[in-house]
């Protein structure tokens, strides 16, 4: 029964990876349609982001399914605790896609991006994707040092995310403002996704070490770059 239990788990921990590689691959879609928001584009990126959080509800259900009728041991426990939040971040990941691809859609295609804070977001974008991946990899590889960098490799992140919030402060006409500050939403959004990287390798650290800890203090801004 135990064996049948854990390969349950390693089928869901394979459809958790599964999901995130698609996020990764629409992180590439946004990091395109921010210079083009094309109808087409716009309306995949917010898809893809129902769907997850479709996919999000679909893992917390059966793993809350299959662990009622186990007494799991306590590393299968960790794993399913590590599991179902997870569960929980693709859904948030899902949210900020929905997000984005309304904002995009929303975007005046009259308005020139003279700050091109566009190339910052779609920099932002790829940064993600790139977070996330390696997010997934770690979990995957039970990579413990691995996890530990990734808190560092947000900080590329949260510096142009800034950068895009700055630009915003210093237009004056109402055209050009709207579409910085649609752009200052967009890029909260990606900032959010790396944070939720970050997550993923707390959960990878958990399972190593049997601590739950942040990488991060949030009583405490952080590192600037």
């Amino acid at each position: 029964m135990r064996e049948a239990f854990a390969d349950r788990l390693a089928e869901l921990e394979q459809q958790v990876g599964g999901e995130l590689a698609a996020a990764v691959l629409t992180l590439g879609k946004i990091a395109e349609a921010v210079g083009d928001p094309t109808e087409e584009k716009c309306e995949a990126i917010a898809h893809a982001g129902q769907r997850l959080r479709r996919a999000s509800r679909g893992i917390d259900r059966d793993l809350v399914t299959i662990t009622a009728h186990q007494a799991p041991v306590a590393s299968d426990l960790r794993l399913v605790l590590a599991l179902l939040q997870l569960a929980h971040t693709l859904g948030l990941i899902g949210n900020q896609f929905d997000l984005i691809g309304h904002e995009l859609a929303d975007i005046d295609s009259d308005v020139r991006d003279r700050r091109r804070t566009s190339e910052r977001i779609a920099s932002m974008a790829t940064l993600a994707g790139s977070q996330l991946q390696h997010a997934a990899m770690v979990f995957a590889a039970r990579d413990l040092a691995g996890a530990r960098r990734i808190d560092r490799e947000d900080d590329a992140l949260d510096r142009l995310n800034r950068e895009v919030f700055e630009t915003t402060l210093e237009l004056e006409d109402a055209a050009h403002r709207e579409l910085a500050l649609r752009h200052v939403l967009i890029a909260r959004s990606l900032e959010r996704v790396g944070d939720n990287a970050v997550d993923i390798a707390e959960q990878a650290a958990f399972l190593i070490t049997t601590e739950l800890r942040e990488f991060t203090d949030a009583s405490r801004p952080k590192r600037k770059t």
